[in-house]
């Protein structure tokens, strides 16, 4: 027996209302967000090592940049002094973030945005979720840049415009003012997961994406910043200061653009490109690495109780203030 028409175009009116609600369906994000630890912990607690670029999509231009960079001293430049991170510090940094809902309760299932703060040394990310229009074309552009979302499902997709040039990674990948980013927030339960997908006309040749889970915990967000942070005046180098230098090494004179080749990583692997995102890469570098042993120089007990395993004697102790035998100082993490 057939049903009736006007039977039918109700049960299509019903599925629409019902696909509809549940495509603008909004989940409270707000809460305390401690990131959990992943095989990037020694990364996201200490900083990459210099001249780590593996796995990142850049461009001759972008792969320039790198090989030239100094961590240790581009912060000296004239008005980087006191810089604040991007909005992926989010995925590259150590301390927790913290999600509330701005313009109402949650409750009221009328939030008009989102705002991501908690972390000291970067700006809050305003996310507006209330059709907010975007600032005109030649609007000033600052270390958040303007973020408007909405809800696909459960996931509030965000895409971020209008950010100042800065470091995608904190070994001086670079990111030029021309970048956006696509973040992807899920929360379930207690966990939350944050996508990154970084597209750069100017340094990428290929989307970057990041991942990051957090776990909810209790109380506001806690954090410490090294007493010698960035904004001391004792770090600021007149050569740089003037505006017209740039604290970075000539081509060819990096002393750190070998770094990765302790771990049997070829340099030219190790600044990156758009050919090792792909899985066919993994035969080009099998036939030029071999596993390394006897390395360990750096990170030692940390890098073995990643893996479970029983941490070995670390390297014989420097003078204060000096790396260990045989290590190379790293850049304090902010």
């Amino acid at each position: 027996m057939r049903a009736p028409r006007r039977a039918l175009l109700g049960l299509s009116s019903l599925s629409l209302l019902l696909f509809a609600s549940i495509a603008s369906a909004q989940v409270d994000l707000s809460g305390n967000w401690r990131p959990i630890d992943s095989p990037d912990q020694l990364d996201q607690a200490e900083g990459p090592a210099p001249v780590d670029y593996v796995g990142i999509p850049l461009n001759d231009q972008g792969r320039a940049m790198t090989a030239t960079a100094d961590p240790s001293a581009e912060q000296d430049e004239l008005y980087r002094e006191c810089t604040t991170w991007q909005v992926n510090y989010f995925v590259e940094g150590p301390f927790n973030i913290q999600i509330s809902p701005i313009g109402t309760a949650f409750d009221s299932n009328d939030v008009q945005a989102w705002q991501m703060s908690g972390t000291p040394d970067r700006q809050p990310e305003l996310i507006w979720v209330n059709g907010h229009p975007p600032p005109p074309p030649l609007t000033l552009h600052t270390y958040a840049g303007f973020a408007s979302g909405h809800w696909e499902g459960d996931t509030l997709a965000v895409h971020i415009i209008d950010m100042k040039d800065n470091w995608m990674l904190r070994n001086d990948a670079p990111e030029s003012n021309q970048a956006t980013v696509d973040m992807f927030l899920n929360r379930q339960g207690e966990l939350l997961t944050m996508l990154f997908v970084i597209r750069d006309p100017v340094y990428l040749g290929a989307p970057y994406p990041r991942a990051r889970a957090f776990q909810l915990v209790p109380g506001s967000p806690s954090y410490s910043i090294p007493s010698g942070n960035d904004c001391m005046p004792a770090e600021v180098i007149s050569d740089f200061s003037d505006g017209y230098h740039a604290a970075r090494f000539l081509p060819g004179k990096n002393p750190d653009v070998d770094e990765m080749q302790r771990y049997h990583i070829p340099t030219s692997v190790a600044l990156g490109g758009v050919q090792e995102i792909y899985p066919q890469f993994q035969k080009v570098l099998d036939k030029q690495y071999s596993i390394p042993g006897g390395y360990c120089q750096r990170d030692c007990c940390a890098a073995q109780a990643i893996r479970g395993t029983q941490c070995p004697a670390p390297p014989k102790a420097g003078a204060p203030g000096r790396a260990a035998a045989g290590e190379r100082p790293r850049r304090q993490a902010r």
